[in-house]
């Protein structure tokens, strides 16, 4: 990946069509066609802004076949653009128009929404994470009982620290306006939970389904609720 520098990052996203790029694939890969269409330009000119993102290291290609799939280059584009439109004020229409997003998702490797946000709290609660110093979003530290708790989930932290991403972070969540898990801790528990058949993701979507054994394992590990997806004892805004 290019050496990033935040002046050009942010020069790269001020376009609209540029970030309607990015914004779109924060949701997957998509083919040149598809971001094509949704930009309404000509080929020649979205291809000019692909380029554009790929120098700034904010997209990578891979060949499949005939087609070219573009994706985001890692997380850390995919949480930028969510603290941006959680700055502007904006929820994507999708997740207003769909019940199935706003309850449980991926946020590209980790939990968001209700769900996600509910285990966020529910960490917090346990003092197994930090509250973070920024309302939304920011980098987090483990607390005094995140050892422990965070080891009962079936979570190395050790092998965690060795990632060269941020430990954990606090990610701002579109439909709740609240934080849920970012970072390489909240990778890893994702990764656990799909591992222990609490969750299954429906193929082709960013869509999670909790399952009867997640539901068990969520309430009594963290105390969460898979159906009202919140931590007992908890305000909801807070």
């Amino acid at each position: 990946m290019s050496s990033r520098i935040p002046a050009t990052i942010a020069q790269a996203l001020a376009d609209p069509i540029r970030f309607a790029i990015v914004e779109r694939l924060t949701d997957g890969p998509a083919a040149v066609s598809e971001l094509v269409a949704l930009a309404g330009e000509a080929q020649s000119k979205v291809s000019n802004h692909l380029a554009v993102l790929r120098e700034r290291g904010l997209v990578s290609v891979t060949r499949l076949g005939r087609q070219r799939l573009y994706e985001i280059a890692d997380p850390s584009v995919a949480q930028l653009v969510e603290s941006l439109l959680v700055i502007a004020g904006r929820r994507p229409a999708r997740l207003e128009m769909s019940p199935s997003l706003a309850k449980a998702r991926t946020c590209y490797d980790h939990l968001a929404g209700r769900l996600g946000v509910a285990i966020f709290d529910a960490l917090v609660a346990r003092r197994a994470i930090r509250q973070p110093d920024a309302r939304y979003r920011g980098p987090l530290a483990l607390g005094p009982t995140g050892e422990d708790v965070i080891g009962r989930l079936g979570v190395d932290l050790d092998e965690i620290r060795k990632e060269r991403r941020q430990f954990a972070t606090a990610c701002g969540d579109w439909s709740e306006r609240r934080p849920h898990l970012g970072g390489a801790l909240g990778a890893a528990l994702w990764a656990r939970f799909l591992e222990q058949g609490w969750v299954a993701q429906k193929p082709g979507t960013r869509v999670v389904v909790v399952t009867e054994r997640g539901r068990r394992g969520f309430h009594k590990n963290l105390g969460v609720g898979a159906d009202s997806a919140k931590a007992p004892g908890r305000r909801a805004d807070t």
